[in-house]
């Protein structure tokens, strides 16, 4: 009975290793990236081949370039302050979700996701409310800090939280598939703590820091509605503009379609330059110096130095980015009740946990397999070429990205009818790349060799996959999983620019708050986080529990 059934079995393993199927498989997986994600992601600027013409009169006018040029500027200075901060901060909160062992961890660890699961301009709303003077009819509550009349300053904050996550997500997951033993042998060889974490583990998470890096940049270079509403809920924002910013008050006017264009065409090609260069260069660079201190690095490694890090860390995960995120709640607190269509949120809720399950599910099937392939195919133009393309759903401004979404799938013939469809589609196009990073990046730091001896014992590539290279990497899968769904989940710009009547959890917040009720809307935004809370403590007590 057991060779009848493992029969179908052993003939469907026979039939998907071949390399005809193979070979269809990785087209299959090329053409869904081209067509689904890039091309949709892209299509706005397709303007630049029907009409050049007025391209070039946004380059011919000085005024206009000089803002462009000053906007674009202060997008890559904040996003680089931005990213230096995450990796300082971000890197010790890394190394206390997966180093240290403490009551509640698991709960910690799903609380550092929630601030992607509040949309995103629910968060900017939030965010200003917390650090800004703001203007009077906000009614902020009156023990807000409110001491930041820098709008620079007010983003960079708010950029934070927005990126955090993804710095932490990223390395936590890379810095879990290294095997402890290597600490330890060192340890054992006489080296300190920190000794031992500088020279043999740093160099090896190489990877995950890369994969940290786009990811924060990018997500600080494409913010706009979280951005907007922060500049707008400020008393004396001034003129100033992102890049993103300013595309996201013209898409509104057809006639300034070109300068969005031109825009979004500058924050792409130089974004993809600086991460290319930034890409080689961490991976080039030789880390960490050879030069040991072992007297200075002792006293690092013990007593008050590891204390003040790991209290330094947590205090900012919560001063930072924790407190700022919520900080909406507090108007449940300190303004009177008001009534609201609970059914209506309810449905709502229902329908964006449909749609960013279904997101993520697709992302995974089509996205692991894109990750392998760009990780394991190192030389050849064309992966190289793909692993370029990957970033530009992440560095494409969301304002841009949801009018070149609208733009896409607006024209195709007979799609419009069908909203769950057209959101789907819209939202694998931005999550597509958060799956894709994060697990190449974990890939890419796993020797080959591991999967070629299991081929050479016998396995197929899906039992070499799957009994192999599969557990090395789960927890890379699953950080790219949580942060597609996540960021599904609270997406609303681009949900509105292919759906006008959207019915799902976010548009229906941010309608709140437009309209400035912000006591339902902060009801609303603590209903949501704690939801999202609940099921990604269960989704990660299931997924570790099926893996053990």
């Amino acid at each position: 009975m057991d060779r009848l059934a493992e029969a179908p079995k052993s003939t469907f393993l026979e039939k998907i290793s071949t390399r005809h199927f193979r070979s269809g498989w990785k087209a299959f997986i090329i053409i869904f990236f081209l067509l689904f994600v890039i091309l949709p992601t892209v299509w706005v600027l397709s303007y630049i081949f029907t009409d050049w013409s007025s391209i070039e009169t946004v380059m011919g006018d000085p005024d206009l370039m000089s803002t462009i040029y000053d906007a674009i500027l202060a997008s890559f200075e904040i996003a680089a302050i931005v990213t230096v901060i995450d990796i300082i901060v971000g890197l010790p909160m890394a190394w206390i979700l997966v180093r240290k062992e403490f009551r509640g961890k698991r709960y910690l660890d799903t609380l550092i996701d929630m601030p992607l699961a509040v949309p995103t301009a629910a968060l900017g709303f939030s965010c200003a409310i917390f650090w800004a003077a703001t203007s009077s009819n906000v009614n902020a509550p009156g023990f807000a800090p409110g001491f930041v009349d820098s709008a620079f300053l007010l983003i960079v904050l708010l950029h934070v939280v927005f990126s955090y996550p993804y710095m932490v997500r990223s390395l936590a997951a890379i810095l879990e598939q290294i095997d402890v033993t290597y600490e330890t042998a060192g340890r054992a060889l006489g080296a300190t703590k920190l000794t031992a974490a500088r020279t043999i583990t740093l160099p090896l998470f190489r990877a995950g820091l890369v994969t940290g890096i786009i990811l924060c940049m990018a997500r600080s270079l494409s913010e706009t509605g979280g951005t907007m509403i922060a500049l707008a809920t400020m008393a004396n924002s001034g003129n100033f503009e992102t890049g993103p910013t300013l595309i996201g008050a013209w898409k509104s006017n057809p006639d300034l379609i070109p300068q969005l264009a031109f825009v979004s065409i500058l924050l792409i090609v130089i974004s993809l330059i600086l991460l290319i260069i930034l890409k080689i260069a961490v991976m080039k660079i030789k880390l960490p110096a050879g030069k040991v201190w072992p007297k200075y690095e002792r006293i690092l490694s013990r007593g008050w130095a590891p204390f003040l890090k790991d209290s330094t860390s947590s205090a900012f995960l919560f001063i930072f980015v924790l407190i700022p995120s919520f900080f909406i709640f507090t108007y449940v607190v300190v303004l009177p009740y008001q009534s609201a269509e609970w059914g209506l949120f309810w449905d709502s809720l229902f329908y964006s946990f449909i749609i960013a399950g279904v997101v993520t599910v697709l992302d995974i099937i089509m996205g692991v397999p894109m990750a392998l392939y760009v990780a394991r195919g190192h030389g050849s133009k064309i992966i190289q070429s793909l692993d370029v393309l990957v970033n530009v759903p992440l560095i494409v401004p969301t304002a841009a990205l949801g009018f070149s979404l609208g733009m896409f799938w607006g024209d195709v013939p007979g799609i419009g009818s069908f909203d769950f469809i057209l959101i789907v589609m819209a939202h694998v196009a931005f999550t597509y790349p958060l799956v894709v990073r994060n697990v190449a990046g974990a890939v890419e730091e796993i020797d080959p060799s591991y999967e070629e001896t299991a081929r050479t014992l016998g396995a197929k590539p899906l039992q070499a996959f799957r009994r192999v290279l599969y557990p090395m990497i789960k927890t890379s899968i699953l950080a790219g999983a949580i942060m597609a769904f996540t960021r599904s989940l609270g997406e609303t710009g681009a949900t509105l620019a292919v759906v006008a009547n959207a019915n799902t959890a976010p548009v229906y917040i941010v309608d709140l708050i437009n309209t400035e009720q912000f006591y339902t809307a902060g009801l609303a935004c603590i209903v949501l986080i704690i939801v999202s809370y609940v099921f990604m403590v269960l989704l990660r007590y299931i997924t570790k529990r099926r893996v053990a």
